[in-house]
């Protein structure tokens, strides 16, 4: 069944007239959990989740996963059961996967737009319930500070992402990209990586944690399927397809590095698996008891 119909429409009129007219001072913010293979990310990331200082009475939570190889189900019921009654609304689909487990294969087309489907339908829910914003966010980052979500909707920008540190020069944007709309480093790249040059900077993309002001007058022109974008040329890959979807229809795209925003797990490569994954957070743990400076804030997460 389709995800969204198993949220029902009296819930929907309830939660939409809740959006407009309740607590109306704070902006009311949807947001996107997708996870698959996340046991080993989850427990810090929800912790960190759960002591956002923003009011959870504002936010509506929409949870997928599936293809799971590992108990990320069973964190996500646990927690979903504890938390339940502090949000607006948590909207979730959990599929148990078949099978035995086993180490993932790398994403395929197939997979890919599920992502994108579950990000299209999230953006349209959102936008069906009037929320303010739409915040799409990875659960393999740490959010080490409870003021992020208010201080990304300060900024005013209509996409916005706060810059996430990592243990190599990997982040969560991209300054250019090729013909083809993959990756492409520019000068501009290391400076805001490094700090170097401090503020909001306009970028060609960013993915894992980026908030949407649905507010914004051609956000409805948004999109992450390739069919409902203009002339689109660009491939299958749903942090793309949304980078080209705003670039067409001018609507600038921000990464802020003015504050320490938080920490992003270095995606795998082709010729990696979920074990190396597993072997990603324990070097960061070894590099945070190394008293890495730029990694105190989230030690005692890891405790």
């Amino acid at each position: 069944m389709n995800f969204r119909n198993l949220v029902v429409i009296g819930l929907f009129a309830t939660l939409a007239n809740y959006v407009q007219t309740e607590n109306a001072k704070e902006p009311t913010v949807f947001v996107t959990l997708l996870v698959r293979n996340k046991r080993h990310t989850l427990p810090y990331f929800l912790k960190l989740f759960e002591e956002l200082n923003y009011p959870k009475e504002k936010m509506i939570l929409w949870i997928q996963s599936e293809d799971n190889q590992d108990q990320s189900l069973e964190i996500l019921n646990k927690w979903i059961a504890s938390v339940s009654s502090d949000y607006i609304s948590i909207l979730r689909k959990l599929i148990p996967s078949a099978g035995k487990i086993r180490i993932p294969d790398k994403w395929n087309n197939q997979q890919l737009e599920k992502i994108i489907n579950f990000k299209e339908t999230a953006l349209e829910t959102a936008s069906n319930l009037k929320a303010d914003y739409i915040w799409f966010l990875d659960c393999d980052v740490f959010l080490y500070n409870p003021n992020i979500l208010q201080s990304l909707l300060e900024t005013g920008h209509p996409i916005v992402a706060p810059m996430l540190d990592s243990l190599s020069l990997y982040s969560n944007f991209w300054c250019g990209w090729n013909k083809q709309y993959y990756y492409r480093r520019t000068a501009e790249y290391a400076p805001i990586r490094k700090a170097e040059v401090i503020g909001c900077h306009q970028v060609v993309l960013v993915n894992s944690c980026f908030l949407v002001d649905l507010r914004h007058a051609q956000s409805a022109r948004l999109s992450f399927k390739p069919e409902k974008i203009q002339d689109y040329d660009g491939p299958v890959d749903d942090i793309i397809s949304f980078a080209i979807s705003a670039n067409k229809n001018q609507i600038p795209t921000f990464v802020c590095n003015d504050q320490n925003y938080g920490h992003i797990m270095i995606p795998l490569d082709e010729n990696e698996n979920l074990l190396d994954d597993y072997q990603q957070l324990i070097d960061l743990k070894m590099a945070i008891s190394g008293k890495n400076p730029s990694l105190v804030q989230i030690h005692s997460i890891f405790q």
